[in-house]
């Protein structure tokens, strides 16, 4: 762990503009929420051991079924352990092989999620690691660091890379950089949510309009918008 590290919370926030003060803690946060996108090109600048730490101590926070907590992390950041963990991994399906980081756009740090199996409340571990992984990705964007959350793994052989014991499942890899690049949100035409590049290499991301996901008082009543 790094020097001076205490298990405190201390992140470092960005620097408030005299426009964004008059905005509420609320604004700063669904505007944090609306602009995290998936990040797939990276920043060759290293990301400081302390701040991995204080990701994995927020994401302590985040709710877990009965309280149970079995989500535990492993920090991949030493070169040799990020290459090799890097070979385990698949990136962004739609548009293989043009967003798979070639190595001078690489993750500079990854996180694996576990779960010790012995803590899961039945089937509800998976939704413990999933708080989690949205905690560290919003945490991780405040800082100004982009992140990718990836379920596509070789787990055999990621288990014996990292020397992860039978008691525990490999969740989640969460690739983590600042960025080096910008992917663009829009409401999805036609319930098509397949992300694209577009001629200028700029990655797309469709959401579904919220009109096409919402219910009110019941699953037949109409959104009203």
């Amino acid at each position: 762990m790094a020097t001076g590290w205490k298990g405190r919370l201390h992140l470092r926030l960005p620097v408030i503009s005299p426009s964004s003060a008059r905005r509420s803690p609320m604004q700063d946060l669904l505007s944090l929420i609306r602009s995290r996108r998936s990040i797939r090109r990276f920043e060759q600048r290293p990301i400081a051991r302390e701040t991995l730490l204080d990701l994995i101590d927020v994401a302590r926070y985040a709710p877990s079924a009965a309280n149970q907590q079995p989500v535990e992390y492993v920090i991949a950041d030493e070169p040799n352990r990020r290459a090799r963990l890097f070979d385990l991994l698949a990136w962004a399906a739609h548009v293989r092989p043009r967003r798979t980081p070639d190595p001078e756009h690489r993750p500079v740090a990854y996180i694996v999620v576990l779960r010790c199996t012995a803590r899961e409340l039945g089937a509800l571990g998976p939704v413990d690691a999933a708080a989690a992984i949205q905690t560290i990705l919003l945490a991780a964007w405040s800082l100004g660091i982009g992140s990718c959350w990836i379920g596509s793994v070789d787990r055999p052989r990621a288990r014996v890379l990292l020397g992860v014991p039978t008691s525990h499942e490999i969740d989640s890899v969460v690739a983590l950089g600042y960025p080096a690049e910008q992917p663009v949100a829009e409401n999805a035409r036609h319930e098509d949510t397949a992300y694209y590049l577009d001629p200028a290499d700029v990655l797309h991301v469709p959401k579904r309009p919220l009109q096409s996901l919402l219910h009110v008082n019941g699953f037949t009543t109409p959104s009203g918008r």
